[in-house]
């Protein structure tokens, strides 16, 4: 499936085209930095006499630059775009930091 990921207003937003499924057929997880979408659209009972339809089973993870949030992650489907969109963390100030040194026992 294609997706697309830009980032826009402090989030990153992938859009996957998945046409023709229903918003219940579809399944996002995520685990640390990595997104996983998968769907599965099946074959209806008609007596067809051509099909170039894809039927079966899809999947695709994207990993992010930053561990994904475990709250604000949001989806959507709409004619035919599944958007889901993932909070950015706030940036930490570049710079220098001091790094504690404890003796060991």
């Amino acid at each position: 499936m294609p997706v697309e990921i830009t980032r826009e207003n402090g989030q990153y937003v992938l859009k996957a085209e998945m046409p023709g499924l229903d918003p219940e057929d579809i399944e996002i997880t995520v685990e640390g930095e990595t997104l996983t979408v998968k769907a599965e659209h099946t074959e209806r009972e008609e007596d067809k006499q051509h099909s170039e339809f894809r039927y079966g089973s899809f999947e695709r993870s994207v990993r992010l630059p930053a561990p994904i949030p475990e709250q604000g992650v949001t989806a959507e489907y709409r004619d035919g775009v599944l958007t889901v969109r993932v909070p950015q963390p706030e940036k930490t100030a570049p710079g220098a930091r001091t790094i504690a040194v404890r003796r060991a026992d």
